[in-house]
């Protein structure tokens, strides 16, 4: 008796080989028009063209790798329809789709191959989504260089991209400034240590820089002289 090698691909005696499937049901749905979802023993497994459906006949029996095939092309154009529905919402960077459409149930390779598709379509550009990512928080929700970055990074942006749009597109001082002329209100009457005190604590808080916030409060203080 010789032992099993490590490498022999031979099918455990409980693995049963992939059989061919009926056809049990065609349903061509109108709110899908051009559509038909395929079931096989009773089972919806794969939608497709509805013109190559009306070729198969209910009863027909389908091989297990025609089955495999069709699957992953309804799978593909599922996924490539779920990307354009994501980035009608709003510009994304290509991690946070990623993790999307994984989070969807799509095979890896599916989405993949969305991804390098959106990609060569132009749908997908790192450095403009970080350029309008920082625009939009500097509108919205101003934040620090600090915060920032960290955000961008855990979107998947390349770190030398980061560096060079901080550095041309964010004015630090001018986001501290405007966070400080809509929270100044909470302070108003307090002395200038104290309200200095709580603002520095604040602007830090929001990912500025010592010398950043120093400069922001200075300014809010002379206008409010």
């Amino acid at each position: 008796m010789t032992d099993n090698s490590p490498w022999d691909d031979t099918p455990e005696p409980d693995e049963q080989p992939a059989r061919p499937k009926k056809v049990t049901h065609i349903d061509y749905d109108e709110k899908r028009p051009g559509k038909a979802d395929i079931f096989l023993n009773g089972k919806k497994a794969f939608s497709m063209n509805a013109f190559d459906a009306g070729l198969l006949e209910r009863g027909s029996i389908m091989d297990p790798a025609e089955v495999e095939k069709r699957a992953f092309e309804d799978e593909k154009q599922r996924c490539w329809a779920a990307t354009l529905r994501l980035l009608g919402v709003r510009s994304q960077s290509r991690l946070e789709l990623k993790r999307r459409l994984l989070g969807k149930k799509f095979s890896a390779t599916a989405t993949e191959q969305a991804l390098s598709r959106a990609e060569k379509a132009g749908f997908i550009n790192e450095e403009t989504f970080a350029k309008e990512w920082i625009e939009s928080r500097q509108r919205n929700q101003p934040k620090g260089r600090y915060l920032l970055r960290q955000e961008l990074k855990q979107k998947g942006i390349d770190e030398a991209i980061i560096d060079r749009l901080l550095e041309e597109v964010l004015d630090e001082t001018a986001s501290a400034l405007t966070l400080l002329r809509k929270r100044a209100w909470k302070w108003k009457g307090l002395d200038d240590y104290t309200f200095k005190q709580k603002a520095y604590t604040y602007l830090a808080g929001k990912g500025f820089a010592f010398d950043i916030t120093s400069e922001a409060v200075d300014r809010f203080i002379e206008e409010e002289e």
